[in-house]
């Protein structure tokens, strides 16, 4: 038997002619086409992008099956594949996933390479087929797919994607479905839970950075509270951070607004409502002085060193869940003695403004993970005072009552700190204007 010569192999004869066709179409040509024209073909693109797609699996599978990539050096086939065009090695690993799926399916990989349907819609099918039970017939599950292929003929992907929950009611019975279902969502939504994430970041230009992962119901939460903000409305207010309510449509783009609303609902979150420790854990000081108040020309201080303007002091000052610290104005009592035990919410702040946060040297935790310390026990005389408080985080309370650290109160009014035996005094350097 004559080996077929690889020049006239199907596949290399079908690639060399996709080049060559592409070779004829001219970018700026789609210019000179009637739009329904260019309608029609930009969708028969898209078909033929899918059938590409199938044709890609089908060559992934047999890299995956050859055991290429080990052989070529790589440590995956996805590698090997962003090695080969693009670099994008999780590209590359979604499409060996997703044809690993789609070899175990009937019809739907046939359907994407006929270009019926599309390769997100193949994947939503190929991971929908793999929620049913296990003990799922051949029958069941062949009835199953061809219902999922009728329904992405009408549904969004996210439609197509919550359909598939729900895929046994082509053949089980309601109350089957329901708990099959529920069981998914547990499953889901746990993990979700688990799985959250939120970083920030300081971009050093007066703004913060920031992503993460939340769980679906709390997103949507966000989402329409968002939405509800954004909301174009020239006529509701002229100033967009004068208080809750609408951004004027002038404001920006979609982004834009959205931004401007998620900036708003910060500042009215109502933090009364929000876990504490020692009463004030998720407040906010704004620190500022009484003239401050009145004629607006000195900046303030946040309670982890932030500066402001006058002017977004003075504003903060009248905001739910801000606390104003104002210096030289109305006093509130700072001073028990020893007729109260615990520290009171004002001493709190007090001692949040003074330490900053842990205020035993080099620790950076902020206020709200500090707890309030007698510097002399409260049992031997100690006092419920500010000069004889401090805020330690938990790891650092233990630590100087384990190893008998000394303490003293500088000239300036802040802690200071010493191991037994050593004659230098330390303390927690924090800027604070």
């Amino acid at each position: 038997m004559t080996a077929q010569p690889i020049d006239s192999h199907p596949l290399v004869a079908g690639v060399s002619v996709l080049h060559a066709g592409l070779d004829r179409m001219a970018l700026d040509a789609w210019s000179g086409l009637e739009p329904s024209e260019v309608r029609r073909l930009s969708a028969e693109l898209a078909r033929a992008k899918a059938r590409i797609s199938a044709q890609e699996m089908a060559a992934a599978r047999a890299l995956e099956s050859a055991g290429t990539a080990r052989k070529a050096g790589a440590t995956s086939t996805g590698n090997l594949l962003a090695r080969d065009f693009g670099g994008d090695e999780a590209a590359g690993h979604r499409l060996v996933k997703t044809a690993a799926k789609l070899a175990k399916t009937t019809h739907t990989q046939d359907a994407l390479a006929r270009g019926e349907v599309t390769f997100e819609q193949s994947s939503v099918i190929a991971t929908g087929l793999d929620k049913l039970p296990g003990d799922v017939t051949e029958t069941q599950r062949d009835l199953a797919e061809r219902t999922l292929l009728k329904d992405a003929e009408r549904l969004t992907i996210r439609d197509l994607r919550r359909r598939t929950d729900r895929l046994m009611d082509v053949y089980a019975a309601k109350p089957d479905v329901d708990a099959h279902e529920n069981n998914l969502l547990i499953d889901r939504e746990q993990a979700a839970r688990r799985n959250a994430s939120f970083v920030m970041w300081d971009k050093k230009n007066g703004m913060h950075g920031f992503r993460g992962e939340v769980p679906e119901a709390e997103a949507v939460m966000l989402r329409t509270a968002l939405e509800a903000l954004a909301a174009p409305s020239r006529a509701h207010l002229t100033d967009p951070d004068a208080t809750l309510g609408p951004v004027p449509e002038d404001v920006g783009d979609p982004a834009h607004r959205m931004g401007r609303a998620f900036t708003d609902l910060c500042s009215h979150l109502p933090v009364e409502e929000l876990p504490s420790n020692g009463g004030v854990g998720a407040q906010v000081v704004v620190t500022l002085e009484h003239q401050t108040l009145i004629d607006g020309i000195a900046p303030a201080t946040l309670s982890d060193g932030t500066r402001l303007s006058a002017s977004q002091a003075r504003k903060l000052a009248c905001r739910v869940g801000i606390i104003p610290m104002v210096l030289d104005g109305t006093s509130l009592p700072t001073e028990y003695g020893q007729s109260k035990r615990y520290f009171t919410k004002h001493q709190r702040i007090a001692l949040a403004n003074r330490d900053g946060g842990c205020s035993f040297p080099t620790c950076d935790r902020p206020p709200e993970w500090t707890e309030a310390h007698h510097l002399t026990p409260y049992s031997v005389g100690g006092k419920t005072d500010l000069q004889d408080g401090t805020l330690l985080c938990t790891r650092h309370h233990h630590h100087v009552h384990d190893h008998h650290w000394e303490h003293r109160i500088a000239a300036d009014g802040h802690v200071e700190w010493r191991p037994p035996g050593s004659s230098a005094w330390q303390r927690n350097s924090r800027h604070r204007a």
